[in-house]
Formats: structure tokens, sequence, C-alpha cells
């Protein structure tokens, strides 16, 4: 039975609260691909990569800001793994400055809770359905998505095993469900298995950037494996 890891702001030492209504503060949620395929469970390098670049994103941030970082992976909220919430606050325990370690060194842990078992890889990536889901997100506009994947679609909508071969494409989106929200894919093609990977990044990264401006984010940045702040 896959057990979920739930930090809450206490656990990060961060006394603020998130209002309940937030539609014009600064948002950003980060999303760490929990596939079995992603290199960032199990390779410390790109864990430590991720991490980085967290803790360099959250350091420049003015306040308030409310920050979330999720777990994308199977479809369904019953399948999230990590769910951690924060807010960036003027108070010297919630500042920008102590939260960003927190945050980075959670990613840059990733590695460890494999290890451990408290995070489990799962089987497949609903990236598709994980970007429908932040639509109300990015409605209320001021927002910004960061999600770490190796960019492989294995779902109900998309056969992985073609896609990653290039004999499919992802399907054109109908609606611009991502219109309000900056959203960067990071790590694209980046991958911990040997399968049909030479060349992955150059297919993989025009396909989701033009996705994801079709379905609205703008600006839209979609990196390979050599990311970097």
């Amino acid at each position: 039975m896959t057990r979920t890891v739930i930090i809450s702001a206490l656990a990060l030492n961060l006394a603020a609260t998130i209002p309940a209504a937030a539609e014009e503060m600064p948002r950003t949620l980060l999303g760490v691909d929990v596939s079995g395929t992603s290199t960032f469970l199990v390779d410390r390098t790109s864990a430590n990569a991720a991490g980085s670049y967290v803790e360099k994103y959250i350091s420049g941030l003015d306040h308030p800001h409310e920050l979330t970082m999720i777990s994308v992976g199977d479809a369904g909220l019953a399948r999230r793994l990590i769910e951690i919430r924060a807010m960036i606050t003027a108070r010297r325990a919630s500042s920008a400055r102590r939260v960003a370690p927190q945050f980075g060194g959670y990613f840059r842990s990733l590695p460890d809770h494999v290890k451990r078992g408290t995070i489990s890889p799962q089987n497949t990536t609903s990236l598709i359905d994980f970007f429908h889901s932040l639509e109300p997100f990015c409605k209320a506009g001021n927002a910004t998505a960061i999600l770490f994947s190796d960019g492989l679609e294995w779902s109900a909508t998309v056969d992985g095993r073609a896609f990653a071969a290039g004999k499919i494409g992802l399907p054109k989106p109908s609606t611009a469900f991502l219109e309000g929200c900056e959203v960067r894919l990071l790590g694209v093609g980046q991958v911990k298995s040997e399968m049909e990977s030479g060349g992955l990044a150059t297919r993989l990264v025009p396909q989701w950037r033009d996705y994801l401006r079709a379905a609205g984010a703008d600006p839209v940045v979609v990196v390979g494996s050599g990311f970097s702040y």
C-alpha cells in the first residue's frame, strides 16, 4: 500500500495561514513527476539540480506569495504522494530566505524518500490530466506552474511507449485552459531507463511547448536535461 507524504506548513516551521481567497496574490505550484521513469526520484544529480532551481526561484520571490508542491503521476487526488503548502510573508520565520532551503531540501531528499519507501514510484504519468486540473488555479491569474518531469505522457489518453518512440504525438488542446498561467516544464527527455531514450528531448520539447502554448499558457518554458536557473 502506497504511503502518503503530506508535509504541512507547520512541519516546515511556517506559522502563516494561507487565505481562503487569494485570487490577486502571486501563487506558484511546484510539481514533481513521481512515475517510474523519473530521474528526480533515483538520481541524486537530478534531484540536486531540481532542488537548487527551486531554492533559487523561491529566494527571489516577494511577499506575500503562496507556494504549493505536489506530486504528479497517476491521475486523481487519491494517488497524490506529496502535498506541501506554505506562505511567504514579511515575517522572518516565513520569509523567502527561510522557506527556500526547506523546499529545495525536500527536492534534494526525494531519492532518500524512495529508498526508505515513504515515496513509491507510480506506474503512469498523466501530465495532460495534471495540466487540465490547473484551470481554476490559472483562471485566477498571477499564477506560475513549474513541473519537473521527463515529459513522458503515459496514460489512458496517450500510449506511453508509442509516444516515447515517436509513433504518436500529443493531442491538441480543445480550449485555452491554462490561460492566466506561466508554465515551466523542466527535465523533458531525462529518463532513468534506456527505453528508446535516444533523441527523446529533441522530439518531446517542441511537442510540449506547442501543447502548452495552444492551451493558453504564457509565457512557456520547456527545457530538457540541461535546465538551470
